[in-house]
């Protein structure tokens, strides 16, 4: 009887199991004692067969076993402080590899963004993926044609957040009686971001916000027409066309200005302002809202927050603070990213006087949640 038929390739018997393979090929060769013999019956070459006998016979049973593909030097590789620095700064942040390795470089430490994605996929801290609902990205904005300090997206962000803050955060938060609310305006072209804070969720505040927004750039020479672009909520005017028409005509176009509502259910298109808010919770709220000891010191963190969002705190997608962007298109001092962050309740006798006969036209006060 021929042996080679009986016996399967070795290759055939690797899939199925790589020990009993290579015993297979021992105790072939201790019956016939010929490497040659043994290669040809199970179709391999005798490199194959002296090398497995030679692993077995130095170290038994242990030799049948894959060896580590490691090598045995690694001049290259990260050393493994290094590694507990990436790790511990993942951990801590939940920064991704290009922020990561800028806040290591601020601290002197020099590591490709390449070195720490590697190190984070070998200890499985890579971030889940998270596909987006819209499949092809669509550019709402001509970057070219912007100017800064023109187009503003503003929203209106809820501080209370049971999804993001501890328990123990929002009771310290109630405490202190710190603001329901965060109103925000980002700058499209260079991300210089606007904050102020409000006990209530009003027209009033809002139009006084963007109000000051816009007086805030004319004051540092800023002549062209700005764009005030938010949500459709009352805060903002509503859903109402004749309400969005009557605020232009009276109230922004005498600016120079316009207000703008995207489309309903269209959150993409406030994109910016809507990203912003994450950040502040990463990098703001969560960190600093337990260590506040009254509302006056939140109000003082608020305002150095918006100064180092602004000047101090590179944007990645920009890659430069929204200043040095700014600065890349006009020249303006540093105090045109110092909004006053401010409670605009307090400010609401000021509108309130100064728009007394304001509004006129009939029916104008179903448009409105509240009245001046």
């Amino acid at each position: 009887m021929n042996p080679e038929i009986l016996y399967p390739s070795y290759r055939e018997l690797l899939k199925a199991d790589k020990i009993m393979a290579r015993k297979f090929i021992i105790q072939t060769y201790q019956k016939t004692g010929n490497i040659s013999k043994v290669a040809r019956i199970f179709k391999t070459t005798r490199k194959t067969v002296r090398q497995i006998i030679k692993r077995y016979e130095a170290k038994g049973e242990k030799g049948l076993k894959d060896l580590s593909r490691k090598p045995k030097s690694s001049p290259y590789k990260t050393p493994t402080h290094i590694e507990g620095i990436i790790i511990a700064e993942r951990k801590k942040t939940g920064y991704g590899r290009e922020r990561i390795a800028r806040n290591l470089r601020e601290r002197g430490i020099e590591v490709k963004e390449s070195t720490i994605r590697y190190v984070l996929k070998r200890y499985k801290l890579t971030g889940k993926y998270k596909r987006s609902r819209y499949r092809k990205r669509v550019r709402f904005y001509d970057f070219e044609s912007l100017h800064p300090l023109e187009m503003f997206q503003v929203d209106l962000k809820e501080i209370y957040d049971r999804t993001t803050l501890s328990k123990e955060a929002i009771r310290h938060a109630e405490e202190l009686e710190i603001p329901l609310y965060q109103w925000t305006a980002i700058d499209v072209k260079t991300r210089i971001r606007f904050l102020s804070y409000s006990y209530t969720k009003s027209f009033t505040n809002g139009l006084l916000f963007m109000m000051s927004v816009i007086y805030f750039v004319r004051s540092f020479g800023i002549k062209g027409h700005i764009t005030i672009q938010t949500d459709n909520g009352e805060e903002f005017g509503g859903k109402s066309p004749n309400k969005l028409e009557y605020l232009n005509r009276e109230i922004f176009q005498p600016l120079n200005s316009s207000l703008f509502h995207i489309p309903v259910g269209k959150k993409e298109y406030n994109a910016f302002v809507e990203r912003s808010h994450q950040t502040d919770d990463n990098e703001f709220y969560i960190p600093q809202i337990e260590r506040c000891e009254s509302k006056e010191e939140f109000f003082d963190r608020g305002l150095r927050w918006e100064w180092f969002y602004n000047t101090k705190r590179i944007h990645s997608t920009i890659g430069m603070t929204p200043y040095k962007k700014l600065c890349s298109h006009l020249k303006l001092p540093k105090e045109a990213c110092l909004f006053p962050v401010m409670n605009l309740d307090n400010m609401t006798p000021f509108i309130q006087k100064y728009f007394k006969n304001f509004f006129t036209s009939p029916g104008y006060y179903l448009l409105t949640q509240d009245h001046f």
